[in-house]
């Protein structure tokens, strides 16, 4: 099924937190993927993505590791960010269950690191409360409330849609 399953449903949040910190426009995608062979959505995907100024992003996720989220115990969510540039690279890292799991890093060119926040929160997965951060800054702002954390902007949105779009699109075609 063209466009239901993991691109969709996970990896919009990877790729709006990449447009955040790198704010360059996506020129063209190539993509592969795997499919469930009872529901047809994509189970994992590997993608480039070629955006302005030279840069490449290589892009891949799955939801294929054994267990789930409601097992017991739970399964986490892996997620590894690498970014690599001229004056140095930033890595953040870590399973969503475990906030000491990881960290957020940034290697200058010499070596030398620092880090810029010592935990990994992805996702909120408590049961108990008002929501997720996400949900509550939403409500506040349409209550009217001013200093909302913004995580991603309108343009982060659009860029990780039209990639995801474009993820789809390049798989099902076989082409760019």
């Amino acid at each position: 099924m063209l466009g239901n399953g993991f691109a969709w449903g996970q990896s919009s949040h990877l790729f709006a937190f990449l447009y955040r910190i790198l704010d360059v426009q996506p020129l063209d995608v190539h993509c592969r993927m795997t499919h469930s062979e009872i529901t047809g959505a994509d189970v994992s995907f590997s993608a480039t993505v070629r955006c302005e100024d030279e840069m490449v992003m290589s892009v891949s996720g799955t939801s294929l590791l054994p267990g789930n989220a409601h097992s017991d115990p739970p399964v986490p969510k892996e997620v590894r960010i690498d970014v690599f540039g001229t004056d140095g690279s930033l890595h953040y890292g870590g399973n969503d269950r475990e906030a000491n799991s990881g960290k957020l890093e940034f290697k200058d060119k010499e070596g030398n690191v620092e880090v810029l926040h010592d935990e990994f929160h992805f996702e909120n997965l408590e049961n108990q409360g008002d929501g997720p951060e996400s949900l509550r800054e939403f409500v506040r702002l349409c209550d009217g409330e001013e200093g909302m954390e913004v995580g991603a902007n309108v343009t982060d949105g659009l860029r990780s849609i039209q990639t995801i779009n474009a993820m789809y699109q390049s798989h099902a075609s076989s082409q760019v």
